[in-house]
């Protein structure tokens, strides 16, 4: 019912290519004091000690209506705030990718190591009404000491991946509405993104054709087009809590592949832990995140007509905050996608570009509206 059907530019895709429920311990001798923290509908008691910052709080899921799954999301690592005794302050945070509950605990500097995040976790899992089946991770520097840790959980699969949207997002609001209100915090400088190499898709799974589109906003919002039940092999991220700051009224940026394999395209891409699309500039290529650090160079950027289209792409998505889409159907005329996938480009940097204007056609089946930003045909 939201086909994307394109008349106007496609791209020929290359043939060759380079390379808190938040629970928390409680301490009967702390001293009481409040503390406000972002989980839609819970206000959290906190209990300060010399050794950790303990919370107590009620499940969420009664006042968002998530419920549970078998998918966790966890990060461990130091916050922007150092203590009196000059240490910095280190966070296990914890939730689900339906967001049904979220758990905040400080832990002191001399229990950072994978024994004590072990007891931590297993803790965790023993008090869940849902037990995990997976936990994912996207902290790159603290992969060894997670890995370890999670290893001899009973029935839990460690998993590195940057398909971690709800912990991503509750993250950001903390960092914006929590940490800046603590005693000793300081603001952290931007971290450098690690330098990778992209690597060159198989060619039996290359598509033939790509285009550069944008969809309404409000078709994933509740009530719109799109849903879980309508996307083949993919997948929706969650949108970001309170709307993001994104206007009802924006146009969230895509790619749309077409090919005639685009079942096994999609069915591939459904089992690549797929996290975002990226347009870099610098280096003319359009690259498909996948896994904790693995880059795929779906396509090079030749043209001048291409190379618009890219940066438009890529300043969209700083409207949308990191959302964006990417659609494999057979052709523009397809009456579904084979697999579509929202997606939220977690290194996202953004910047003051201005957006430029799109043209637009109808999507067959659907009051949405698909756009292209070009009219141009370029052979790759």
């Amino acid at each position: 019912g939201y086909s994307i059907v394109m008349h106007a530019v496609v791209v020929l895709l290359a043939t060759q290519s380079a390379h808190v429920h938040a629970r928390v311990l409680a301490n009967a001798h702390a001293h009481a004091t409040t503390l406000q923290l972002p989980i839609p509908g819970c206000v959290l008691r906190a209990r300060t000690c010399p050794q950790k910052l303990v919370l107590s709080a009620v499940s969420t899921a009664a006042t968002t209506g998530a419920v549970g799954c078998g998918q966790w999301e966890l990060d461990f690592y130091s916050r922007p705030v150092q203590g009196a005794d000059g240490k910095k302050l280190w966070e296990l945070l914890v939730t689900d990718a339906a967001g049904s509950f979220y758990h905040a605990e400080a832990v002191p500097s001399n229990c950072v190591n994978s024994r004590e995040l072990r007891k931590r976790v297993q803790r965790l899992i023993d008090d869940a009404d849902v037990k995990p089946a997976s936990i994912r991770f996207f902290r790159i520097q603290m992969k060894n000491m997670i890995t370890i840790a999670l290893s001899d959980l009973s029935g839990v699969r460690c998993q590195p991946s940057r398909v971690t949207y709800r912990l991503y997002d509750w993250m950001d609001t903390r960092e914006r509405e929590v940490y800046p209100g603590m005693a000793g915090y300081r603001k952290p400088r931007p971290e450098a993104l690690p330098v990778k190499l992209p690597i060159k898709l198989p060619d039996q799974l290359r598509g033939e054709q790509y285009a550069f589109v944008t969809l309404p906003y409000a078709e994933f919002l509740p009530g719109g087009g799109i849903t879980a039940e309508n996307v083949g092999f993919g997948t929706l991220c969650p949108l970001p809590s309170q709307g993001g700051h994104i206007a009802e009224d924006a146009m969230v940026p895509g790619v749309v592949i077409f090919s005639k394999r685009s079942a096994a395209i999609a069915a591939w891409l459904a089992g690549t832990d797929l996290a975002f699309v990226k347009a870099i500039l610098e280096s003319r290529e359009l690259h498909l995140e996948v896994g904790l650090d693995t880059q795929y160079l779906l396509a090079r950027i030749r043209t001048a007509e291409q190379q618009l289209e890219a940066e438009l792409f890529e300043e969209g998505k700083v409207r949308t905050s990191g959302l964006h889409f990417i659609s494999v159907q057979n052709n523009a005329e397809s009456e579904s996608p084979d697999g579509f996938w929202l997606l939220k480009d977690v290194e996202l940097q953004a910047n003051d570009s201005a957006w430029d204007a799109t043209w637009c056609w109808p999507l067959k089946g659907s009051s949405a509206r698909v756009r292209a930003r070009g009219r141009s045909v370029a052979r790759m």
